[in-house]
């Protein structure tokens, strides 16, 4: 009766973690290019920056992230994966890590802005 109970917290717990709704902008509909240096301010004003740290040990460290990112996924670009990697975060977990990466930066952010973050990105 026990692991009866346990195990059905467990599956109202799942059942209540939002799991990995679609962007609401679409990737097509970045701007073709992004300011890197706005970018970067970006990373720091929302928050980026406490988890992805270098020595961190909660989210990816994001140095040379650009080599990474283009050869993750096959059959998506460099900053086709990182557009995912920020709007659709549970799309690709990296290995090693969870899911705990907000997946609201497509509704706190415009397209310019997810556009400039990308080229910041996609420079370290």
């Amino acid at each position: 009766m026990r692991h009866f109970i346990i195990g059905l917290i467990f599956l109202l717990l799942l059942a209540g973690c939002e799991t990995n709704p679609p962007s609401e902008i679409a990737y097509n509909r970045l701007p073709e290019s992004g300011d890197s240096v706005n970018g970067e301010i970006l990373f720091t004003a929302q928050g980026c920056i406490a988890c992805h740290m270098q020595g961190a040990t909660g989210a990816p460290e994001l140095a040379n992230f650009a080599d990474r990112a283009g050869s993750t996924v096959e059959g998506e670009s460099a900053r086709e994966y990182t557009f995912y990697a920020i709007v659709e975060p549970a799309r690709h977990i990296a290995e090693g890590y969870g899911n705990a990466m907000p997946n609201t930066y497509d509704s706190s952010m415009t397209a310019q802005e997810l556009a400039d973050l990308i080229a910041y990105l996609l420079d370290l």
